[in-house]
């Protein structure tokens, strides 16, 4: 960062030379994130390509998206044309929430067939006897000693979470209506938003969440999902058991197959959107700039006559070497004063003409933020405050949900979401001898021994792996 800009920065966190200094802000910041989300899109829209040759995608609508990303990145780097800006806006705001949107429904459904996932994965040692002995006590002390053998708070929670998440639930529903009240109690204060966030959660990994279009987007899933809550899993051969193990896998190879593209495309569509909306404030371009625009009028190339890319673009990949770390750091440095900046100064902005520019930034910001699916909508200068009464609407709502589901579901569905969700809220174990004797407690009380060494086995894997 240039001894100006941070000369800039530092005057307007100290609202000094404040008329002087927004549109100067505006100007390096527009140009920045300019830079550096056409470096991005040069780099990504080559990954994309280059999978394409080698993958076809299971969603047609890949396809749809790519061919707008074609035509707005051909207009917007190569040819330079800002006519009609606030419609293309519009248009690739359309694609990224139906991308938005579908990733839901795909997230939604690996959530609801880790519901029984884990019921499958109990009953793997069911078709056997299995006369070994364990020592119930011993193992829970060794679960108890990986649990607390660091000293680092969130990740002993983060342990106890998952392993909770694979033990045998056995407790009543009241307690875990308890436990979801006492979790949603935490968040008395905060701001409404984080409640909706922490009953979304909540919802979505006990599979209860069935967002638009989940029944008819992914038929290939939603008749998988079907035939799995139709079976009868206490009744179950060992043929039957592997063949829904191989549809659970098969389903997860599905459901990863589009979320690799769209988790790219995403990315992508992120980056035409801040291109198109930092362009027309970008006066000056640099030879990185440059660099990126060869990069992608190879790409686009390649995607338009079904060619491999141009070794071209390599040799402007090596040009950009260093660009992109250099543009984040100078970001990441004038970044923290934009929402500050924005809020405390929109009269000010206003008589400057400079409102619009400063709501592209904010846009932008969130464009190229790491949480790459984040809601689009303005910040409230005076976020809503979640009293009790609202938490306790939050959590009535939600009892109701999970009481209607447990009483038109089996009890290893209902244990199921109960695990999960387990796996989820904070921490609600008050000591450590809570949390020992929750562990001797629901491993002593597996149903029998097959279960028991299933469970076992799971947690034994969670260990192995950390």
């Amino acid at each position: 960062m240039q001894k100006q800009e941070r000369l800039i920065i530092k005057q307007l966190g100290n609202k000094q030379n404040v008329e002087e200094n927004l549109p100067k802000y505006a100007s390096f910041m527009s140009s920045t994130y300019y830079e550096y989300s056409l470096i991005q899109l040069a780099m990504n829209l080559y990954t994309l390509q280059e999978r394409t040759q080698e993958t076809v995608s299971a969603d047609s609508y890949v396809e749809e998206a790519l061919n707008a990303i074609q035509k707005f990145t051909g207009m917007y780097v190569l040819d330079k044309k800002y006519e009609n800006r606030e419609d293309d806006r519009k248009r690739i705001h359309e694609i990224r929430n139906r991308i938005t949107a579908k990733m839901r429904i795909l997230t939604s459904y690996t959530d609801a067939l880790q519901i029984y996932e884990y019921i499958l994965n109990r009953l793997e040692y069911s078709f056997e006897i299995v006369d070994e002995d364990v020592d119930v006590e011993a193992y829970s002390k060794r679960v108890f000693q990986y649990l607390f053998k660091e000293n680092d708070k969130m990740v002993i929670n983060s342990k106890i979470q998952m392993v909770v998440s694979q033990l045998p639930v056995r407790i009543t529903k009241n307690r875990f209506y308890d436990i979801l009240n006492e979790s949603l109690k935490i968040y008395t204060g905060a701001e409404c938003s984080s409640v909706d966030d922490f009953a979304e959660t909540i919802r979505a990994c006990s599979g209860l969440y069935k967002p638009e279009g989940f029944e008819t987007e992914y038929p290939k899933l939603y008749n998988a999902l079907q035939s799995l809550e139709t079976l009868d899993y206490m009744n179950l051969t060992r043929e039957d058991w592997q063949a829904n193990m191989d549809l659970l896998n098969d389903m997860a190879a599905y459901i990863e197959n589009i979320v690799t593209d769209y988790l790219l495309l995403e990315d992508i569509v992120n980056e035409v959107y801040a291109v198109m909306t930092a362009s027309v404030y970008v006066a000056d371009e640099t030879p990185e700039m440059g660099y990126a625009s060869k990069v992608l009028e190879c790409v686009l190339e390649a995607m338009a006559n079904d060619t491999p890319i141009s070794e071209v673009a390599e040799d402007c990949f090596f040009a950009l070497e260093g660009a992109p770390e250099a543009l984040s750091e100078k970001l990441m440095q004038g970044e923290g004063l934009l929402f500050d900046v924005w809020s405390a100064h929109q009269d000010k902005l206003k008589e400057l003409s400079l409102t619009e520019q400063y709501a592209d930034l904010n846009l932008i910001s969130k464009l190229l933020c790491n949480s790459i699916f984040i809601d689009l909508k303005p910040d409230s200068l005076e976020p809503e405050i979640a009293d009790s009464i609202y938490v306790n609407q939050v959590r009535d709502k939600l009892i109701e949900e999970f009481s209607q589901s447990f009483a038109t579901h089996g009890k290893l569905v209902n244990r199921a979401r109960m695990a999960m969700v387990l796996g989820n809220v904070p921490v609600f174990f008050n000591s450590q001898q809570e949390i020992s004797d929750y562990l001797s407690y629901s491993l002593e009380h597996c149903n029998n021994n097959s279960e028991l060494k299933a469970v076992m086995n799971i947690i034994d894997v969670m260990i192995e792996e950390d």
